[in-house]
């Protein structure tokens, strides 16, 4: 399975899908870089775990309800028992704080759990927020110790209503026969609206028509040449190759999203 290496050229929604029918187990990682709008911070770092391709553990920055303002919320910890359960958990620095608490008997396993499953529903869900990051996959590796596994999310958690790279496609293939022409002198709009297909099919060496069997065996042809991890032979063109690659994972993931 090829995943794109800008997470512009798809979305997360797309990237946990395609992990998702693979039933694949390991660590997506998405590296914040610069976009014009500034909303992101280019660097900061961002880990999913699945197993099996579900979402069992996320890693972020991101700001997310804490535990204990989780727990208040949902009556769990009334209000004056949060100082208290603020002090107990500094105490036991190091322990993950659902671990304390139960462990107290200050709360039960049951609301510490469903709290946990909030918060990690949270954490996806704000890396939705993302407009540009690089993507990296890794097999087997673990998380930061002090994240608890809660169980993996259901599909409707991180899939069901998440934006996808054929929405866009199909706004864009509305918005061309609302309005077919464009100003004159200018293409029509259809025409505007199916160039990234074309650029995208010359980039694979293709012509218009193309079946999504040829696409595959296209881009497997040309990455087998061009992916960077198989060129130690070139290594003075390393970048140019790298670039290459990026370039042909983008058009490939356009025409088969």
């Amino acid at each position: 399975m090829q995943l794109p290496s800008r997470l512009s050229t798809s979305t997360l929604g797309d990237l946990l899908g395609a992990l998702h029918r693979e039933k694949t187990t390991g660590l997506l990682e998405l590296c914040e870089l610069r976009t014009p709008s500034g909303s992101t911070v280019p660097g900061r770092q961002h880990r999913i775990q699945l197993f099996s391709g579900l979402v069992t553990a996320v890693e972020t920055p991101l700001r997310v309800p804490r535990l204990g303002e989780i727990l208040a919320k949902e009556g769990s910890a009334p209000e004056p028992s949060i100082q208290r359960l603020a002090a107990l958990v500094a105490a036991h620095r190091g322990r993950r704080t659902g671990e304390v608490l139960v462990a107290a008997g200050l709360i039960p396993a049951t609301a510490v759990d469903r709290a946990l499953r909030i918060q990690l529903r949270a954490r996806i869900e704000a890396l939705f927020s993302i407009e540009e990051a690089t993507i990296c996959f890794h097999t087997a590796r673990p998380l930061a110790g002090s994240l608890r596994q809660t169980g993996p999310l259901p599909p409707s958690d991180f899939l069901h209503g998440r934006p996808r790279a054929r929405d866009r496609q199909r706004r864009a293939g509305s918005s061309a026969r609302a309005a077919h022409s464009g100003p004159a002198g200018a293409p029509p709009r259809a025409a505007r609206a199916d160039e990234p297909r074309r650029r995208a099919l010359d980039v694979l060496g293709l012509r218009e028509g193309a079946t999504e069997a040829e696409i595959r065996r296209a881009f497997r042809r040309l990455a087998a040449s061009m992916h960077p991890d198989r060129a130690a032979a070139h290594a003075g063109d390393g970048a140019q190759r790298t670039a290459r690659f990026a370039e042909l994972s983008a058009a490939y993931h356009l025409l088969v999203a």
